[in-house]
């Protein structure tokens, strides 16, 4: 074979898209360094230079991106049939999100089709196209609400965590303990599986107990769980001394605190810190559960309710106590 009749191909040069977030990168950089070329510039970003040329047209609108927008880390602009709809609908949804609103597809709908009657629109009938290719295009999608972090009174922490710090300084942090309760869904399966295709699932069990944690600042002092079970006698304990088990064992009909257990639980605590001669702060929520009579009458257990909605904020067993505690369980 002649080496005339090879053809050399050169490669195919791969198309490179830039963000909103990169293209105001490149006009800043082109702005605090007028000498750059283009050329310059397109190396450095890794694009053609007729892309630079493009962008550099519309600096003036890349220099003015707010950055914070999802729109800016989207790297095409997507195009809208009906643009002031969805800028109107993407505003709102901005809005409800900030106040902590549910917003579902029927909603959305729902609130287009109303911006479209204010906008003397006619055609519009918000199809689940159109609504799958707006949440593509404003990066929407939906997440499970955790917690409770949206309920709490942001405004008010500084003010609590103050408090929180006057009442703690009186106390060693050894001598400082905070308890809370949790779930625990013991025959709980885990949602996924290995296999060699999908397979059928089964319908998760919903059986759980209550555990009651405690713990001291410094992590020296671990007390014995407390667990709530819905029977007196399971068959997995069945013939075996409850006061044998490594955790202190209640039960009721739904596997709940109740005022009764928590004030058992405080009065052997109160008893147990005599026997040492220790004076300990005890921090812990405000839950109904909780607000036992006389609870001022223990002599060596000082009980700090926390206010209000704020637990995940201020609380330790909330920033990762328990959690490491459910793993350590697996």
């Amino acid at each position: 074979m002649n080496n005339e009749s090879i053809i050399s191909k050169k490669p195919a040069i791969k198309r490179v898209s830039l963000t909103g977030v990169q293209k105001k990168d490149l006009c800043l950089k082109k702005k605090a360094q007028p000498n750059l070329t283009q050329a310059e510039l397109a190396k450095l970003f890794g694009i053609k230079e007729n892309t630079v040329s493009t962008i550099l047209k519309r600096s003036s609108d890349w220099l003015a991106l707010d950055e914070s927008l999802t729109s800016a880390k989207r790297k095409r602009e997507r195009t809208a049939a009906y643009p002031i709809i969805e800028e109107a609908l993407y505003t709102w949804v901005e809005h409800a999100n900030r106040v902590s609103q549910v917003i579902s597809g029927h909603i959305l709908r729902k609130k287009a089709k109303a911006f479209a009657t204010l906008a003397n629109i006619e055609n519009f009938n918000a199809s689940d196209g159109w609504l799958s290719k707006f949440k593509k295009r404003y990066n929407l999608r939906e997440y499970k609400r955790r917690g409770e972090a949206a309920s709490a009174p942001i405004d008010d922490l500084p003010q609590f965590r103050d408090e929180l710090r006057r009442i703690t300084e009186n106390y060693q942090p050894e001598n400082i303990y905070n308890c809370d309760e949790t779930a625990l869904y013991w025959q709980l399966l885990p949602s996924k599986s290995i296999s060699t295709g999908s397979s059928s699932g089964i319908k998760r069990s919903k059986q759980r107990i209550t555990i009651l944690l405690t713990v001291n600042a410094t992590r020296s002092h671990k007390l014995t769980p407390l667990v709530i079970n819905k029977w007196q006698n399971p068959r997995s304990l069945k013939n075996i001394d409850k006061k044998s088990l490594p955790v202190y064992y209640f039960w009721n009909k739904n596997a709940w605190m109740q005022r009764s257990i928590f004030e058992i639980y405080l009065r052997n605590l109160n008893t147990m810190m005599q026997r040492n001669g220790r004076h300990i702060l005890l921090l812990t929520d405000n839950a109904s559960c909780h607000s036992i009579n006389n609870i001022n009458s223990l002599s060596n257990v000082k009980v700090h309710f926390f206010p209000p909605n704020i637990t995940s904020h201020l609380q330790p067993m909330d920033a990762g106590i328990i959690y490491s505690f459910k793993v350590s369980t697996k």
